[in-house]
């Protein structure tokens, strides 16, 4: 039972994973290799980080607090694309058929953005008695999978865009998930 607890919590907090990688696929940025186990390693820093604090902080650190920085963070990322894409795409036919990745700046960002996002729900969770070690690495995992798995869906052909409207719809992709996490 312990293990589908485990399941269901990183199943939970990482859908927003999912969705950032699918928003960045989009726009054509893949996420290599070592860039995806950045951002799991930061997320599962955070979720491993919560789950202790959960249990030692009970009645002085508000979840909704981690939560709104999270919200914050994802908010500011999508406003950045969508002023981005207002701007104009920049030599539309050059950055079509090249592949981008992320600056280091960006993936640590991203990654603290999901981490953010998974501390409240990891302290709520901790609180109810969820096992500690087994949930932040399976979190862990699903996080470099749903990243990684999102990040080739917003890449496929049905889904290709200039640049400029990749970016206005990652951004706006972002800026919804930021607005649903915080009003939850």
């Amino acid at each position: 039972m312990r293990l589908f607890s485990a399941l269901i919590f990183a199943f939970s907090v990482n859908t927003d994973a999912f969705l950032v990688g699918m928003s960045y696929g989009i726009r054509k940025i893949h996420f290599t290799l070592l860039q995806n186990l950045l951002i799991s390693l930061i997320s599962f820093a955070g979720t491993l980080l919560s789950l202790f604090l959960g249990r030692r902080l009970l009645f002085f650190l508000p979840d909704r607090l981690t939560a709104c920085a999270g919200s914050i963070l994802l908010f500011a990322l999508g406003i950045f694309y969508i002023g981005k894409s207002l701007k104009g795409s920049e030599n539309s036919l050059h950055a079509e058929s090249m592949r981008a990745t992320l600056p280091l700046r960006e993936v640590l960002l991203l990654g603290s953005a999901l981490s953010l996002n998974n501390v409240g729900i990891g302290i709520g969770a901790s609180m109810s008695g969820i096992t500690l070690l087994p949930t932040a690495l399976i979190t862990f995992l699903t996080s470099a999978v749903f990243l990684s798995g999102g990040n080739h869906l917003g890449s496929a052909a049905l889904l290709r865009l200039s640049n400029r409207y990749a970016d206005l719809l990652s951004g706006v992709m972002l800026l919804l998930l930021g607005i649903c996490n915080f009003a939850v």
